[in-house]
């Protein structure tokens, strides 16, 4: 085995709930509350729709249940399907690299279909969490090498090893059957962004599921996927990656404690704007505003302020998922509407004049301050936005952590209340606060099926044919 490979085999492997400190379970435990309420609030999207109906048309002994879908799938299609639905929205986790939230569907589909406890799922996810927050130490750079979330494919993998109790060789070959096949296109997040912005990461869930049962099989993968020859390192022209800390803190931080909840649907790098410009909005009207600067860190300019050679398709964004990766388009929503919301973007909201009208007025550049304060292990996401009015009056804030960082964290009755509002459209009262209940004690449950029979009662359209 090459070193990455080794030491995630090594990790991985040796994962056990009894070893894991309370703070880490609790962590698990939210980052499941919000990843269900994110699904939850989600089940209708055209993406996921389409995922379910062609998940209907799968069936098989290694089977599991999709939101919605009455009967079970199989776990490669219910990890697809459910993770689409999680990510639909970009309401999930971020923090560690992408969102590593995008991989608890994984863990969870693979555990039904073994019938394990609510113990070995937040021992995957806490395994899949700090695998991928290893890689991103050690230099592993998607973005970096133009290509999209490759991480997640790994984590997932490591997830469903977990559950499956794979042993060093087995899980070496998941990962290597999980990173060798599928090394994705930066297409995804560039440009005019499409329905697959949000259903890439739930490729790379499928495939670390079917990975690892392939592993579970004795299939091997190439040893050496990652610095070997013709491996990720020579294709991408890098020197070797070495994982030097694998499951340790990071300023006192696990991996799931590093990564930031988000207050609104929106890239992650548009929370402190957000929050910034609903706080200034109570200091004048929208129609006395001449100018709005907005500062960044690199990376969050290249991601939501046209950094990419995507200005215009943020100045003017197209689709759905163009929408909630432009920072110009949800300071100017939060300006005129006071909010932002899964409902704030909608083609009718998306198409109004007058939003369009103050996004010119908009400019996103990046900081070189905010840049270096952004770096470290627990990167900060700092921002500052500068309101000029037509009068000449300017109103400034500045964030350094935005609320729901690991700094300034959602406090547990937000976090709730945020399940509760991405619920309503979708459960009865009754049925959320079951739902709710159930992954409160999670951790105490001895057979998830509690969670995946509560999946399966969900009433949505009749499946169609794939």
């Amino acid at each position: 085995m090459d070193q990455p490979t080794r030491a995630i085999a090594d990790y991985a492997a040796s994962v056990r709930f009894e070893t894991l400190e309370r703070g880490a379970v609790d962590a698990a435990r939210r980052h499941l509350i919000d990843s269900v309420g994110c699904a939850l609030g989600a089940v209708g999207a055209p993406p996921v729709v389409i995922a379910r109906r062609i998940a209907a048309t799968a069936s098989g002994t290694f089977g599991a249940s999709v939101l919605g879908l009455a009967e079970r799938t199989t776990a490669e299609q219910a990890a697809f399907a459910n993770t689409c639905a999680l990510r639909y929205l970009d309401f999930n986790d971020t923090g560690i690299g992408g969102h590593p939230s995008d991989m608890i569907p994984a863990a969870l589909a693979v555990a039904e279909a073994l019938r394990v406890s609510g113990k070995a799922v937040i021992a995957a996810i806490h395994a899949s969490y700090e695998v991928v927050a290893a890689l991103r130490l050690c230099g592993f750079a998607p973005r970096a090498w133009n290509i999209d979330q490759a991480q997640n494919v790994i984590g997932s993998a490591v997830g469903a090893g977990v559950i499956m109790g794979l042993d060093r060789e087995r899980m070496a070959n998941a990962v290597s059957l999980a990173i060798t096949p599928n090394i994705p296109l930066r297409a995804t997040r560039a440009g005019r962004l499409s329905d697959w912005k949000g259903c890439a990461t739930a490729h790379g869930a499928m495939m670390g599921v079917l990975a690892a049962r392939w592993a579970n099989a004795g299939l091997t993968g190439p040893p050496e996927p990652f610095n070997g020859i013709g491996g990720l390192c020579q294709l991408f022209g890098i020197k070797p990656l070495c994982i030097e800390r694998i499951g340790e803190p990071r300023d006192g931080l696990g991996a799931l404690q590093s990564t930031g909840l988000k207050p609104f649907p929106a890239q992650y790098n548009a929370q402190g704007p957000l929050s910034a410009m609903l706080e200034l909005r109570r200091e004048f009207q929208p129609g006395e505003v001449a100018q709005i600067k907005v500062g960044l860190h690199w990376g969050g300019w290249y991601e939501s302020g046209g950094g990419q050679g995507d200005h215009d398709e943020k100045w003017n964004p197209s689709t759905r998922e163009s929408a909630d990766h432009s920072l110009p388009y949800v300071l100017a929503v939060a300006l005129i509407d006071g909010e932002v919301t899964p409902a704030s973007f909608g083609d009718a909201r998306r198409s109004d004049p007058a939003l369009h009208a103050l996004m010119q007025r908009i400019t996103v550049h990046e900081d070189p301050e905010l840049t270096r304060e952004h770096a470290g292990e627990v990167p900060g996401f700092p921002s500052t936005v500068e309101v000029v009015l037509d009068s000449g009056a300017t109103f400034m804030r500045r964030t350094r952590w935005p609320k729901g960082h690991p700094r300034n964290p959602l406090g547990d009755d937000e976090l709730q209340a945020k399940f509760r509002r991405l619920a309503g459209g979708t459960l009865s009262a009754k049925q959320t606060d079951r739902m709710l209940q159930t992954l409160l004690s999670f951790d105490r449950l001895a057979d998830i099926e509690v969670l995946a029979a509560q999946f399966r009662s969900i009433c949505c359209e009749e499946a169609g044919r794939g």
